[in-house]
C-alpha cells in the first residue's frame, strides 16, 4: 500500500513540477526579463527627462537671442533695402563705383524685376575692363554696400584688346522688397 501511495504521490508530484518548471521558464522569466527591460527604458527617459529640464533656460535665452537677431536683421534690412524709386540711383551708384576704381564699363543690361514671395530681385548683367587690382577693389567696395547684392557669376578672361588689362563678365542679383507680396513668381514690370 505504502507503495502504491508512493507511486501515487510520484504520478501526482512530476507533472506538477513540470508544470512548475514550464511556467517558471515559459511565463515567469520571460515576464522578468521584459518588466527589467521596461525598467531600464524608463530610467533611461528619466535621466534625458531630468537633462532637459536643465536645457530649458538655455533654450529660452537661445529663443531671446534669436528674437533679437531676426528684430536687428529685419531692422537692417528695411534701413537699406532700395524701393523702385531707389533703383535708378543705385544703379548710377554701381556704375559710379566702377569709374571710381578706375574702370571702364563696357556693358550694363538692368533686366525686369523678378517678384518672389516677399522680395524682388533685379538682375543686372554688366562687363568691365582695367588692371585686376582696380577689379578687385571694385568688387569688395560693390559687396560692402549696404544693399543685398549677390554676384551671381564672375567671369574673367584676358582684354583682347589690351595686353595689361582684364574683361571681366558680372551678373548681380540686387534684391528689394517686393511691392505686392505675391504668392508666385511673375515679372513686376508687366504689370
Amino acid at each position: 500500500m505504502m507503495k502504491l501511495s508512493r507511486r501515487n504521490s510520484l504520478i501526482v508530484t512530476i507533472p506538477l513540477v513540470a508544470v512548475v518548471a514550464a511556467w517558471v521558464f515559459l511565463v515567469f522569466l520571460p515576464i522578468q526579463k521584459a518588466i527589467a527591460r521596461l525598467q531600464d527604458e524608463a530610467k533611461q527617459m528619466q535621466q534625458y527627462c531630468d537633462r532637459s529640464s536643465s536645457l530649458l533656460p538655455v533654450l529660452k535665452r537661445t529663443g531671446r537671442e534669436l528674437a533679437g537677431t531676426r528684430g536687428g536683421i529685419i531692422a537692417h534690412w528695411k534701413d537699406t533695402v532700395p524701393t523702385r524709386r531707389d533703383l535708378p540711383a543705385l544703379l548710377g551708384k554701381i556704375t559710379a563705383l566702377a569709374r571710381s576704381t578706375g574702370l571702364r564699363t563696357t556693358r550694363f543690361d538692368p533686366e525686369p524685376i523678378i517678384a518672389h514671395e516677399r522680395i524682388a530681385r533685379v538682375p543686372l548683367s554688366m562687363e568691365v575692363t582695367g588692371p585686376f587690382p582696380r577689379l578687385f577693389t571694385f568688387l569688395g567696395k560693390l559687396e560692402k554696400m549696404p544693399q543685398t547684392i549677390w554676384i551671381e557669376h564672375l567671369g574673367i578672361e584676358k582684354s583682347k584688346k589690351d595686353r595689361e588689362n582684364i574683361s571681366c563678365q558680372i551678373r548681380l542679383a540686387i534684391f528689394m522688397d517686393n511691392p505686392e507680396d505675391s504668392d508666385q513668381r511673375k515679372l513686376v514690370d508687366n504689370r
